[in-house]
């Protein structure tokens, strides 16, 4: 089980107390253990790909360092204070972060680091939901991008469907699809048979794959006729993709799963804000962001 970010202050203070002066990575390591996180879980990720159980741990001893409940004398090293052994005796059931932040290293490390402007709100963030510093700014990322995601689909629904048939050949190359732009024909149109698009995947066009986008309002989903209808205008293709703003029935959900050549996909109106988000298409970067962190090889001499 992964415990929250701040659950882990009483363990990593037990086993330092117990252990003495231990390198990061082996209380990281043990700390999990004890606390019995599976092999499984210690191997899940955010969708940001961080590792949660091990950041939660190694954060845990950031708070647990700059509050002075642990000291550092050696590079990666560290043992616990005299605060340290007094959080563990006043707190036996679990040391919450309101107890740490009330440490004078903490009120310094805040005053420091933000400058003392953090609100309320913000101070209770980390404890309130378990996450650790790192897993909070990529939750919030996560969030930006999904309300992007949903308001993309929302402009598009508002388009012409020829705009909407050729974002997806764009978003398609920009997957990697095609071998170059002149490979990703548009055909949609009056007498398109159901096909909005081809994309080539080989000079000669041996392997194509057929695209087919239909730009519907929400609640007006897809059904099976329509995607079996498309499924029989796949003769020639390797593949096909089927696009829609909306969503599909479950009915066309089962046929599509069902079908195996040549194979369809079915993308709806949510993976599709997702993907355009993704690859950027239809979204300009504002500003970047680094996260960074110490390099202890740095501190070798």
């Amino acid at each position: 089980m992964i415990l929250k970010f701040d659950e882990y202050f009483i363990h990593v203070l037990d086993f330092v107390q117990r252990n003495g002066a231990t390198a990061s990575a082996e209380i990281i390591s043990k700390v999990l253990e004890l606390t019995g996180t599976t092999p499984d879980e210690r191997l899940l990720k955010s969708p940001k790909g961080t590792n949660i159980s091990n950041s939660r741990v190694h954060w845990a001893i950031q708070f647990l360092f700059q509050a002075g409940a642990l000291s550092r004398p050696n590079r990666g090293i560290y043992e616990i204070t005299p605060l340290g052994e007094k959080l563990l005796k006043e707190n036996p059931a679990g040391i919450s972060l309101d107890a740490l932040r009330e440490t004078e290293g903490y009120k310094n490390w805040e005053l420091r680091t933000s400058q003392g402007k953090k609100s309320e709100t913000e101070k209770l963030s980390y404890s309130s939901v378990g996450e650790a510093p790192q897993e909070s700014i990529e939750s919030s990322i996560i969030e930006i991008e999904e309300n992007l995601g949903v308001e993309l689909v929302s402009r598009i629904q508002e388009m012409p469907p020829e705009f909407l048939e050729k974002s997806v050949l764009h978003l398609l190359g920009a997957m990697g699809y095609g071998i170059d732009d002149d490979s990703l024909q548009h055909t949609g149109g009056p007498g398109d048979e159901g096909i909005d698009g081809i994309i080539n995947q080989d000079r000669l066009g041996v392997q194509r794959i057929y695209v087919q986008a239909k730009r519907y309002k929400d609640g007006n989903n897809v059904g099976r006729e329509t995607v079996q209808s498309f499924i029989g205008a796949l003769a020639g293709a390797s593949g096909g993709v089927f696009i829609t703003t909306s969503n599909f029935t479950d009915a066309a959900l089962e046929f599509a799963s069902r079908h195996l050549s040549p194979k369809i996909v079915l993308i709806n109106g949510i993976e599709l804000g997702k993907l355009l988000v993704k690859y950027e298409v239809g979204v300009v970067v504002k500003q970047t962001y680094k996260l960074v962190e110490i390099d202890e090889n740095y501190f070798i001499e």
